[in-house]
């Protein structure tokens, strides 16, 4: 008996229901590190991938990410050196006539058409119809927590509306001695079925102010600071490959 389903790749959605997680940063070492078909940016408010990655979408002629999801067809990433192919977002992209079927279509659709290499996506935070049709058709949600009660109470609101799809916690922003109620609350979560937990990332504040455009886990002769964000960011990014490839093989 043959198998006819379209060969695509993986399709990894980061998503958090609160602002100022490390969402896009973490988005983009995965791009990075994956080596990824594009990066697929959904936050439309100026915070994300796109905005990081040096693309000034209200400066350009064209919107790929919306004329893609408004024709039907396949965007073609934009590409620089030393950097993850992207698709950008756009701010007009949270009044399109479109809803999550429509996203979760049109990703499907670019994961067949780039495979066998995967898509990750970054999302806008909290519930909104671009993230709900990017989590509906993830093979895996990556979401990062720092420690904060907060954050916690976000994700467990998160994980009660999701139970059903694969997720990697990460650990994020971890300061040198993490609280011991965050970490036994993570371990308690993960516990839960679909639920895995990822290496650690430090809380590596220099990040929120670097100025160079190219990822960490891509930059040539790195500092010692440096090097070990990117030895954490590929450790969560082998992390999420692993899972991705259990969920796609049991397909």
């Amino acid at each position: 008996m043959t198998n006819d389903r379209p060969m695509r790749g993986a399709i990894i959605t980061v998503a958090g229901q609160k602002g100022g997680v490390g969402k896009t940063t973490l988005a983009y070492e995965l791009g990075a590190v994956l080596d990824v078909a594009a990066i697929v940016d959904l936050d439309f408010h100026g915070g994300g991938v796109t905005n990081l990655w040096g693309f000034a979408p209200r400066e350009a002629r064209r919107a790929p990410l919306l004329d893609a999801l408004e024709s039907g067809r396949t965007p073609r990433p934009k590409r620089r050196p030393n950097r993850p192919s992207l698709v950008p977002s756009h701010p007009d992209l949270s009044a399109a006539d479109l809803d999550a079927d429509d996203v979760a279509e049109a990703l499907l659709r670019w994961a067949i058409d780039w495979a066998p290499k995967p898509i990750v996506v970054d999302t806008h935070p909290g519930d909104h119809w671009t993230t709900n049709g990017a989590l509906q058709i993830a093979d895996l949600v990556v979401v990062p927590v720092p420690p904060g009660r907060r954050e916690i109470a976000a994700l467990e609101d998160m994980l009660s509306d999701h139970s059903d799809f694969p997720i990697l916690l990460v650990p994020n922003m971890v300061p040198a001695t993490a609280p011991a109620w965050w970490i036994d609350r993570l371990e308690a979560l993960t516990a839960e079925p679909n639920v895995s937990l990822a290496p650690p990332i430090s809380e590596h504040r220099w990040l929120r102010n670097r100025l160079l455009s190219t990822p960490v886990t891509r930059q040539s002769r790195p500092g010692r600071r440096t090097e070990l964000a990117a030895e954490q960011f590929r450790a969560v990014s082998l992390r999420a490959a692993e899972l991705c490839q259990r969920t796609t093989t049991a397909a």
